[in-house]
């Protein structure tokens, strides 16, 4: 079930709130909370105080169906699906205006904002299908890390020794003193 909110003719750019959105799109709503907690920016107070009004609906929805016996749904669980900041009207245009050079004025364009976010609950399928990749990831990280480092230099060895016949590293690759125009590992 998705759950909509949207904060209309917020007092800032569109372009700044998309910095904080950016931040916070595909995040578990609590996750995002704590996010937007310590985000500086100007929008990321109106963009918490919104989720956080989502969660009360949700909240409130939770009671009106318990009443009815339907199921609940888990605010924690809720990830932000969409986070969207369109451009709204300019506020005060026509109203204020800067001076400009050789006696001529700009109009003060102060931009406004509308903010969209659908928080949804996260199937369950998809839900298993992540935490199957994740123990898939874990067994498969398990130890081969250092089982290829092992193969790896196993078959460098090999190459080495077949240039150079012997077991040892080729002789003057270890010399840093070697001049531009001689080659290395030759004697003259």
């Amino acid at each position: 079930m998705d759950f909509r909110v949207k904060l209309s003719k917020a007092p800032f750019s569109s372009r700044k709130a998309k910095y904080v959105l950016d931040l916070i799109r595909g995040m578990n709503v609590n996750r995002a909370l704590e996010t937007l907690e310590f985000c500086r920016r100007r929008p990321a107070h109106a963009i918490r105080k919104l989720i956080r009004s989502c969660l009360a609906n949700v909240d409130y929805l939770n009671e009106q169906d318990s009443r009815k016996g339907m199921e609940e749904i888990d605010a924690d669980s809720l990830v932000i699906t969409e986070a969207r900041a369109d451009e709204g009207p300019l506020v005060g245009y026509a109203r204020r205006w800067v001076p400009r050079a050789r006696g001529m004025s700009f109009p003060l364009n102060l931009r406004t904002c509308h903010i969209k976010l659908i928080l949804s609950a996260p199937e369950e399928a998809e839900e298993e299908e992540m935490e199957e990749e994740i123990e898939e990831k874990a067994e498969a990280g398990k130890g081969t890390v250092e089982e290829k480092g092992d193969e790896r230099g196993e078959e460098e060895k090999t190459n080495i020794e077949e240039e150079t016949g012997s077991h040892e590293a080729p002789s003057g690759e270890d010399d840093e003193e070697a001049q531009p125009g001689e080659t290395k590992g030759e004697d003259d």
